[in-house]
């Protein structure tokens, strides 16, 4: 997921390891994990990388495979999910004229394949964002950030005394 503003662009640690993978053409300053190595796991991959140089924030504007936060964040369960089976379709849609090409055209169109992963991709972070919004996976936003409408995670004492109440109504 990323997230824009006037002056950077945040991008998860999740979408960059992402991005490094499947070998576009990128700005060499967004290749933040240089020669090392980095593990992204579940600890991690939901953290933010901030880009502030103007071609890297261009680059991320273009990047539609990524979901971009400040155009799901205030979107109802039932637009996300439609943005979802959208997403979905179009991925299909792709396949399916992959599918029916002869050898010889698929070798030309190659690049189809890659579109069907980056939609697979931005359908799985689509998820995450509905988790997340749903109150299940937990993301640390960058400062400044707001919370998505309908946001349903509850911090502290007020949902300790939520859950303890709950459990003795059972």
């Amino acid at each position: 997921m990323k997230i824009i503003t006037d002056n950077a662009v945040y991008v998860q640690k999740n979408d960059i390891a992402y991005l490094n993978q499947i070998g576009l053409a990128i700005p060499a300053s967004i290749k933040v994990f240089g020669n090392g190595i980095v593990i992204i796991d579940d600890s991690n991959r939901y953290e933010f990388v901030t880009f502030e140089a103007p071609e890297e924030i261009e680059f991320f504007k273009g990047t539609d495979w990524m979901i971009n936060y400040n155009e799901v964040k205030d979107l109802s369960e039932e637009e996300t999910i439609a943005l979802g089976q959208s997403i979905i379709e179009e991925r299909n849609n792709i396949a399916q004229r992959f599918n029916s090409m002869i050898p010889e055209e698929r070798k030309e169109n190659m690049n189809m394949v890659l579109q069907c992963g980056l939609l697979d991709f931005k359908m799985c972070s689509l998820e995450d964002f509905f988790w997340f919004k749903q109150g299940h996976i937990k993301m640390e936003l960058p400062e400044g950030v707001d919370l998505p409408a309908g946001f349903k995670q509850e911090k502290g004492i007020r949902k300790l005394i939520k859950t303890i109440f709950n459990k003795r109504k059972n």
